[in-house]
């Protein structure tokens, strides 16, 4: 193994270490860390990977942490930097959870500060979704179609359609769009940047 790879590899758990162990809300908190890290100050990813990222991760069975883990490790590193990522996702995950089991007797659902605290974990995770989202439209939103689809989906949604039938009517219509596209079958307008 070559030094380069090994800072990779080393890179690659530190920073999933560090993200399972502090960012609280989920694989989808994890979106601004792995952008700030990887695509910004690293640049070993592209924006597009993180949005493929995204994609994957949602419709994969599995944990988003993980499966986004799996992801980047394998896009930088590949099968190893995969198994690493997701090694050190998990990890914070066993070892908090085991410190908890020890006090969970203790642990109240009424308690003001229990309560509290999770009240402001929502409210950030709120925010977090908020900043990713309005970072990464300008790269998805790329042509009045692909605007109007994601407006039809979120009015779907909103009036309570399932999301596994939402997605699953997304998928061909996203690979009908891609297709239309690569084949120059679509008018300018409605083609978008790439």
């Amino acid at each position: 193994m070559s030094v380069l790879y090994i800072k990779k590899l080393s890179l690659l758990f530190a920073v999933f270490f560090q993200i399972a162990l502090f960012v609280v809300g989920g694989g989808l908190a994890m979106l601004p860390v792995i952008e700030q890290k990887f695509v910004k100050k690293y640049k070993l990813l592209s924006q597009n990977d993180l949005l493929d990222m995204i994609s994957l991760t949602q419709i994969v069975p599995g944990l988003i942490a993980v499966n986004s883990a799996v992801y980047v490790g394998s896009k930088i590193a590949g099968f190893l930097g995969a198994v690493v990522a997701a090694i050190a996702v998990i990890l914070p995950s066993i070892v908090i959870i085991l410190v908890l089991a020890l006090f969970f007797r203790d642990l109240s659902s009424s308690n003001p500060i229990i309560v509290g605290a999770f009240s402001a974990v929502r409210a950030c995770i709120t925010g977090v979704f908020f900043v990713t989202f309005m970072r990464l439209q300008k790269r998805v939103l790329i042509s009045p179609l692909i605007i109007f689809i994601v407006f039809v989906l979120f009015v779907l949604l909103v009036i309570g359609l399932n999301p596994v039938v939402v997605l699953s009517g997304a998928l061909p219509i996203g690979y009908l769009y891609y297709y239309m596209v690569q084949k120059n079958r679509l008018p300018d307008l409605l083609k978008g940047s790439k």
